[in-house]
C-alpha cells in the first residue's frame, strides 16, 4: 500500500513502512501526540494532507513539555480547511521539525 487516507484521531497505530502519502481528516482536534504517532507509524511519507477546522488543545503549553516531531521525508503539505494551530504545528518548527 503506498497510501492510506482518512485517518482520524481513532488510528490505531501500526508501522506502515511503504506509504508514502497520507491525509489527516478529522472533527476532533489532533492533539500533539497524534502527530508522533503518525510520524512513527510512517516514516517515508512525502505528501500529507490535513483537514481539521477544529483548534488545538494545549496548545499554549510549554514548549519544552512537546516532544518534536520529525518529518524526514515530508515535501508536500496541503492544509485543506486546516486551522491556523495545523500551520503553526508545521511551520514554525517548535513542535515538528521538517528536513
Amino acid at each position: 500500500m503506498k497510501y492510506y487516507y482518512k485517518i482520524t484521531n481513532n488510528f490505531p497505530g501500526g508501522l506502515f513502512r511503504n506509504v508514502k502519502k497520507v491525509s489527516l481528516l478529522d472533527e476532533c482536534p489532533f492533539p500533539h501526540e497524534f502527530f508522533i504517532q503518525i510520524s512513527k507509524s510512517f516514516p517515508v511519507i512525502t505528501n500529507s494532507s490535513l483537514n481539521n477546522k477544529t483548534s488545538q488543545k494545549k496548545k499554549n503549553c510549554e514548549q519544552k513539555f512537546f516532544s518534536v516531531v520529525e518529518f524526514s521525508h515530508l515535501t508536500e503539505l496541503y492544509f485543506d480547511e486546516a486551522h491556523d494551530d495545523y500551520i503553526e504545528q508545521f511551520l514554525f518548527g517548535t513542535k515538528t521539525f521538517l528536513s
